[in-house]
């Protein structure tokens, strides 16, 4: 049987196999793609007798391919570049290290254009290698949009040369929040270990990151959180902030009210440098300006914020954000950008680009009402709803089968062609080591990509899961290792779970029980 993921759109399977390794005859169109062929089957034993051509052919869909594997031949059909890179991905999965593909077609193509996975290195930085080994993965399962959360309350972790404190001291906080019972007290518990010092990327990394995508084809799209989980950069530059006060790095996680301030115009001349130099750095089409959980606190009691929005014949606070926003995607669109927000961003679309994209992550209006009606003026829509896609709770709470049963029906009528793609985020405050990253992360990408690439009339969560466990091994042999089956279908419940109060109290605590079972087996 031959066993793909994310599955392909259809398979025909033929007796025998066909050699594959390095020593098999590359050759065809698409020269970036025989490149990387060249050097991804470099420590491949085999392939002796074997000629693999790449043939351009109009007629497929262009991030679509079709695999021909017989008589010792190896035909890779594809209308793009992404196309054939992506045949070399299943041809790669399909031969793991045995040295041989087993005969058969297959035809294939991707059921939404954008496929995504964020990864949050504010609160916890993530070295330049594990951002690649899990852009390899991201690769090997065929995901081309890698959302970067670089900035939040509790860290900055990118160099800006014209705001040296950002990197020098927004990095740094003077202790971490470990669990999250206890916080509306604010006797949450804490370390007292300094955290972040020297952690963040320095232009020249995100460069390499940048490049090491594109060869991957993985456009790396930039999220600078804003107007709101500021505090980092608050605590450098103060007179950003209503009043000005001195304050610092945050240490708690949550939603702080101590925001930019959008009544004044330093603020905005701020964010667009960030953005000048970002957008030299970051080629893609898209840049993510957060623009979640925006208490409007400070901004009711804030003189020049009231100014601004009388000023500019604006409704309220809410219409101040929009304010905000919509000036800040006419100068992403000057340079090229299209500007991704979360779906708070949605509360003063009445003056917004309909070609900004919101990201939906939560019922943030009764029925998703603002959602519907941001679609059905042809707005679109990524996919990322926080009880399905969300990785950094436990498995018990969002076992693998909830992850691969989100669906663009959840939005409602309004959804199909407004819906750009699905995402899937990897937040990171209580995430401290990468193991327990991969823990976390690893199977959850691995059946988000079947989300994204796969027809809903092709989805099997029985066959994936099955498929999943034959391909362990190889996902290991990436680095990437999956958690136990037991554990990712959600088998691990702590007693305490048992109660709503206290699961919502102590979830964060659940993911440390699992951890602290299965971290010797990973």
């Amino acid at each position: 049987m031959i066993k793909i993921i994310p599955a392909p759109k259809s398979v025909i399977e033929k007796e025998g196999s066909v050699a594959f390794g390095k020593h098999m005859k590359i050759s065809g169109e698409f020269g970036e793609t025989l490149k990387f062929a060249t050097h991804a089957v470099a420590e491949t034993e085999g392939g002796e007798g074997c000629d693999m051509t790449f043939i351009k052919d109009g007629d497929v869909a262009s991030e679509g391919y079709r695999i021909v594997a017989e008589n010792g031949k190896i035909r890779v059909f594809a209308s793009t570049e992404n196309g054939a890179f992506y045949a070399l991905m299943t041809l790669l999965q399909l031969a793991g290290k045995s040295g041989k593909v087993p005969c058969c077609e297959i035809d294939d193509a991707p059921a939404y254009a954008y496929r995504g996975f964020m990864l949050d290195s504010a609160r916890h930085f993530w070295e330049v290698k594990t951002v690649k080994k899990y852009l390899d993965l991201m690769a090997r399962l065929k995901m081309n949009e890698f959302h970067f959360h670089l900035t939040d309350d509790q860290g900055w972790r990118v160099e800006i040369k014209k705001y040296p404190l950002l990197a020098e001291k927004g990095s740094i906080r003077r202790n971490t929040q470990l669990a999250l019972y206890g916080y509306n007290s604010g006797s949450e518990l804490h370390d007292d270990e300094e955290y972040g010092r020297g952690c963040y990327y320095t232009q020249e990394q995100l460069r390499d990151i940048v490049e090491y995508a594109a060869e991957r084809h993985i456009e790396v799209i930039p999220e600078i959180d804003m107007p709101g989980h500021m505090v980092a950069a608050i605590a450098c530059y103060p007179q950003l902030s209503c009043t000005g006060d001195p304050t610092e790095v945050s240490t708690r996680w949550g939603v702080m009210d101590n925001i930019l301030c959008c009544g004044k115009d330093g603020v905005f001349a701020f964010a667009k440098d960030i953005i000048d130099e970002l957008c030299d750095i970051f080629p893609g089409r898209f840049f993510h300006i957060g623009g979640d959980e925006v208490p409007k606190k400070r901004w009711k009691e804030c003189p020049k914020c009231q100014e601004k929005i009388k000023k500019e014949g604006l409704k309220d606070e809410n219409a101040l954000q929009g304010y905000f926003n919509n000036e800040i995607a006419k100068y992403l669109k000057s340079k090229g950008k299209r500007m991704i927000g979360w779906n708070e961003i949605l509360d003063a679309q009445d003056i917004m680009d309909t070609d900004i994209v919101a990201q939906w992550w939560v019922n943030h209006s009764a029925g998703n009402s603002q959602e519907k009606k941001w679609m059905s003026k042809g707005g679109k829509i990524i996919m990322s709803p926080v009880s399905y896609v969300y990785m950094d709770h436990p498995f018990y709470m969002r076992p693998l089968k909830k992850t691969y049963s989100t669906d663009e029906k959840l939005l409602g009528k309004h959804a199909g062609q407004n819906v750009l793609g699905m995402e899937i985020p990897q937040w990171t405050e209580y995430i401290r080591c990468e193991k327990k990253l991969d823990m976390l992360t690893v199977p959850r990408l691995i059946t988000f990509s079947e989300v994204c690439w796969t027809a809903t009339e092709r989805k099997d969560y029985r066959d994936f899961e099955k498929r999943l466990e034959g391909a362990r091994e190889y996902f290991g042999s990436l680095g990437c290792p999956v958690c136990p089956q037991y554990l990712y279908r959600g088998g691990l419940r702590p007693w305490y779970a048992v109660t709503n109060a206290l699961k919502h109290a102590l979830w964060y605590k659940d993911v440390d029980y699992e951890w602290k079972i299965v971290k010797d087996r990973l």
